[in-house]
């Protein structure tokens, strides 16, 4: 696109673009920010997009960005949330680690799941221990701990 159409789609769709931008974000200074990237993104096209299509293409982009925005903040949040996580240090005392794992345990409403974590992952038993001990396959029990971390991961990452 040649800078002519770029100032012309500029000065004719900023407006617009920032006012669809601030109905997704409802925050009007990163509706601006994100307008501005618009028309960066729109100055790097290399075909040519007709005047009737170009609003439908800068609101195409806007909504890319916003998605974006939403996506780099969801991850932050996470890693932050992952960064909260207790520590646990050599002072601290069994009790106190005892309690953290019977939290997170505590996020698996299957009871037979729940034994069965406990007894492999806390207590060490192998899997073969662990099947014979419960009266089941090896398969169920490895099924039964992927599945019972998964939960735990589920609910302590969101």
């Amino acid at each position: 696109m040649n800078k002519t159409t770029i100032h012309e789609a500029y000065v004719n769709y900023k407006s617009e673009v920032t006012r669809y931008l601030s109905q997704i974000v409802k925050h009007p200074q990163d509706a601006e920010d994100l307008a501005q990237d618009c028309f960066i993104r729109l100055m790097n096209v290399s075909a040519d997009i007709s005047e009737e299509r170009l609003l439908y293409y800068l609101k195409t982009i806007a909504r890319n960005l916003a998605m974006d925005t939403f996506r780099r903040q969801t991850r932050t949040v996470k890693r932050d949330s992952k960064l909260e996580m207790p520590t646990y240090h050599c002072d601290t005392s069994k009790l106190e680690i005892d309690e953290g794992v019977n939290d997170l345990v505590s996020h698996i409403p299957n009871t037979e799941h729940r034994k069965i974590l406990e007894l492999r992952v806390i207590h060490g038993y192998s899997i073969k221990e662990t099947a014979q001990l419960v009266n089941r396959s090896e398969g169920m029990i490895k099924s039964s701990v992927f599945h019972a971390v998964n939960r735990i991961r589920a609910k302590v990452i969101s």
